[in-house]
């Protein structure tokens, strides 16, 4: 399964115009993909910084061929576009529910150290994800972690890892936010990944489409 992922900025368009136009753009496109995923950014400063994108998108496809036909429709003026090849949940709460409609997520992506081959930075970031503890994971409230890895064909993608992580209020999010957890999550990756390249972070409601 090939993940073509899609993250586009709303332009000169009112919130509720962009969510309105993105979430009718993809229902359409949903007739072509397997599954199709559709984020847009949350209401609210929940975490400090202006997202550099407001819409994202995951479209699923059984070939890379028909995610790369899907990849070369997209006219959004400074969109980014990257197909994934690997999909992996790395950590899921007992009994926790996602809702398919508003789900609260945080998106966090990571562009790899060039001396590292895609598989190698694969390999290395999931080892480190691994160490994070289950019970620190808990008590942080999160419900649902999961990696995407660009796929080795993917020549120069614009990032090379992107994390979701899945929050049951905007409370529960800030406070992991606020606490080493996010930061034992990612605490190995200072050594894999390119610390010059921009990091994008979104705070986005998920809708299963």
């Amino acid at each position: 399964m090939f993940k073509l992922i899609r993250m586009v900025k709303r332009g000169d368009k009112l919130p509720a115009e962009f969510r309105q136009e993105w979430l009718e753009r993809n229902r359409e496109l949903r007739k072509t993909a397997g599954k199709l995923v559709a984020s847009v950014l949350a209401d609210g400063a929940i975490l400090p910084g202006e997202p550099a994108y407001h819409g994202v998108a995951a479209l699923y496809f059984p070939t890379i061929v028909e995610a790369r036909a899907a990849q070369g429709q997209s006219a959004d003026k400074d969109a980014i576009s990257v197909i994934a090849s690997d999909e992996k949940a790395l950590f899921e709460r007992t009994g926790a529910t996602l809702k398919p409609v508003g789900q609260l997520k945080v998106i966090l992506t990571a562009v790899r150290k060039k001396d590292l081959t895609p598989a190698q930075f694969k390999e290395a970031a999931l080892k480190g994800y691994a160490k994070t503890e289950s019970k620190a994971l808990m008590e942080s409230g999160i419900q649902k972690i999961v990696a995407s890895f660009a796929a080795p064909e993917e020549k120069t993608p614009a990032f090379d890892a992107m994390l979701e992580l899945y929050f049951p209020d905007a409370d529960t999010l800030k406070a992991a936010f606020g606490s080493p957890v996010i930061g034992a999550l990612r605490k190995d990756e200072e050594a894999l990944v390119d610390l010059n390249a921009p990091e994008i972070r979104i705070v986005a409601e998920e809708h299963v489409l």
